[in-house]
């Protein structure tokens, strides 16, 4: 046999103000949690945008090698073969934006779980113009092969209209690599963890 309850008037009315309350936190967490995933991502394209390999390929052709890459010959731009026009950071900057943040609500408290980008996703975004399987993102850090025969000359053989590979030896030295996407990415995702870790009661 069912046994009934009765609900009184005043239980009634505390349900129906709770709910709204009730509403009103979970929706203050999501603001919270999301207004820091903003101010760390903020922080990174920052970053993203001041660092020296940035500004050199955002310059175009007629840039100069601020990153130190090549030894201060020609520029990014050029020595990665990179056409006229193009914009290869667009992408970059399109998936550093990117994030997505689920919440899961028990009886005791409310955890999150952030979703952004990997390394090896943007990586993969970054293709060399000449070498799609390679990232030349991935290289400024390990390394891009062809400085020595690198000629930094107004050419029409030229993909951006200012530098070529030329079959002859310019001259020795190395390509210098630098640290980029990986370190910046590196301490984002230790701020986005922070921010995961927060369990809220």
């Amino acid at each position: 046999m069912a046994i009934r309850k009765s609900v009184t008037i005043g239980t009634l009315k505390e349900v129906q103000q709770a709910v709204p309350r009730e509403t009103a936190y979970i929706k203050g967490i999501k603001k919270s949690i999301e207004e820091k995933v903003k101010e760390a991502q903020k922080h990174l394209l920052e970053n993203f945008e001041k660092h020296p390999v940035t500004i050199e390929i955002a310059a175009g052709p007629q840039g100069t090698n601020v990153s130190g890459t090549l030894g201060g010959i020609g520029n990014l731009f050029s020595y990665i073969g990179f056409s006229a026009g193009d914009k290869p950071l667009g992408s970059i900057r399109i998936m550093l934006k990117q994030y997505n943040i689920r919440f899961h609500h028990s009886k005791k408290k409310t955890t999150i779980n952030i979703t952004v980008p990997t390394t090896t996703e943007i990586f993969r975004s970054t293709p060399l113009p000449w070498a799609t399987g390679r990232s030349w993102a991935k290289g400024i850090e390990t390394g891009i092969s062809g400085l020595g025969t690198y000629l930094n000359i107004d050419s029409a053989r030229s993909r951006s209209g200012t530098g070529i590979q030329t079959k002859a030896k310019q001259r020795a030295g190395r390509f210098k690599n630098r640290t980029y996407l990986s370190s910046l990415l590196k301490n984002y995702y230790k701020e986005i963890r922070k921010i995961e870790q927060t369990t809220i009661s």
